[in-house]
């Protein structure tokens, strides 16, 4: 039986509304600089921060580059040509990303040999694993000595390293021209991120690479589609909770409301719209507007406001935005910073038509601890759903086992902690530590304030 991967590839391709028709074209959009690496080498377990810099090749100032040039730029890496150690990479970001590695990394096998007084003696990672091209250890000793690197580490590595150089080589890349709207008749299935590319139209997904690049912006939308739809993969039979099935009936029961009053414009006029709050927003507030249609096209009748709301929603003080109109139906809007200090200028709160996203926070984390209490404090109140994620199962057991310490008696569980179907497939690695990783929103859990029943004597 063919693969749905194969299928789609056999589809033929309609012209399609295109998000960028190579890579340079994503620069004007404002993805080269979300959450990209920073310059003293902060990894983004410690910003809590998933870089999408990697994804897209700068565009260069206007007319610094020839029309020749320009070609030539573009057809700089072919698709057999992708795997460079990184210090003789054709690129030059790569390159870069070489001795950013090399300049705050440590060597794991001189990490383990610690010093009679207890402190690792650490030396900087000089020597390039030639089946990854990552600069790793010190010396090619340590390399050989390291065997949980080769059974572990390496593959992911190397495959981290062929995906970017492929992001740079200059390709037209056809998968990220992504389907417009869905037809009333077709029923799309969240199970996975294969059959719902498949469902949903995604014609020019044709490899396992394809599908790695489009999920790392893609996650942010489609798990907020996943928990909210009516054919959501969340269940009782998959971890939702009884409250949590109240929750979503309450959210679903105005989408339900927006779908019947599409055909009587008194009742659209009336509509009230379906408000989703993304709370300590970083990269998925830095993404193009427009990716978030991605999420109305799934709920097609709603209409819908984004709410990004934290301190590094917006990457400068000299941008100003507050609100994008996206179409008709959907807006963004933007505050920059703390919820539980701006909570009147969202209030009231309704369960049926407001929702929390929290994606990967770092709730019960030590650096973020004292920052978060407030607003959880204030968003229990609100009475309305909150899903929150994990960059792995450590990180998100943190998270839950710190709001069970924290607020167990004023919180109701809605969805147990597990895997999302819809996590990022690509992994990022830390630049101070190649053995730390992460996957954007790789589980998910809800909760939301507890509700008292009235008991009468």
């Amino acid at each position: 039986m063919q693969s749905c991967k194969r299928i789609i590839a056999s589809v033929p391709r309609p012209a399609r509304p295109s998000l960028c028709r190579h890579a340079t074209a994503v620069h004007g959009l404002g993805l080269t600089n979300a959450c990209g690496l920073q310059a003293a080498g902060t990894y983004f377990v410690s910003k809590r921060g998933i870089s999408l810099k990697s994804l897209f090749t700068p565009s260069p100032p206007k007319g610094a580059e020839s029309g020749a040039e320009h070609s030539k730029r573009r057809s700089l890496l072919k698709s057999g040509d992708l795997f460079h150690p990184l210090s003789k990479s054709p690129i030059k970001e790569m390159r870069e990303k070489g001795r950013l590695i090399q300049a705050h990394g440590c060597c794991p096998t001189c990490v383990v040999e610690t010093t009679s007084k207890g402190h690792a003696a650490t030396r900087e990672p000089m020597f390039e694993c030639p089946d990854c091209g990552y600069p790793t250890h010190c010396s090619k000793e340590h390399w050989e000595a390291d065997t949980e690197h080769h059974s572990q580490m390496c593959g992911y590595l190397r495959e981290a390293n062929t995906d970017e150089h492929d992001l740079r080589s200059g390709r037209t890349l056809r998968e990220f021209e992504f389907p417009s709207a869905q037809l009333p008749e077709v029923v799309v299935n969240f199970s996975d991120w294969d059959t719902f590319m498949y469902t949903r139209s995604f014609t020019n997904i044709n490899s396992d690479r394809s599908i790695r690049h489009v999920s790392k912006v893609l996650t942010y939308p489609i798990t907020i589609a996943a928990t909210l739809h009516q054919y959501s993969p969340f269940t009782l039979r998959s971890g939702l909770t009884p409250e949590g099935l109240k929750s979503m009936t309450a959210l679903r029961a105005t989408i339900k409301e927006h779908d019947l009053a599409r055909s009587d414009k008194e009742l659209v006029m009336q509509q009230m719209p379906l408000r989703i709050f993304v709370l300590g927003a970083r990269a998925e507030a830095l993404l193009p507007p427009h990716l978030y249609l991605q999420l109305s096209y799934l709920l097609p009748n709603s209409p819908i406001h984004i709410y990004f709301v934290g301190p590094e929603c917006i990457p400068t003080s000299e941008e100003t935005r507050s609100t994008i109109i996206v179409s008709s139906r959907l807006a963004l809007k933007y505050h920059k910073g703390y919820f539980h200090d701006a909570i009147w200028n969202f209030a009231p709160f309704d369960p049926f038509t407001d929702v929390f996203f929290l994606f990967s926070p770092g709730i019960s984390h030590p650096r973020s601890r004292d920052g978060w209490l407030p607003t959880i404090e204030k968003l229990l109140e609100t009475k309305c759903a909150v899903f929150a994620t994990g960059f792995h199962e450590r990180d998100m057991d943190i998270d839950v086992k710190g709001l069970e310490k924290d607020f167990g008696s004023k919180m109701d569980w809605l969805l147990h902690p597990q895997k999302n179907p819809f996590a990022s497939l690509k992994r990022d690695f830390g630049i101070q530590n190649l053995r730390e990783w992460a996957i954007a929103n790789w589980g998910i859990y809800g909760f939301r304030g507890k509700r008292y029943e009235v008991q009468s004597k």
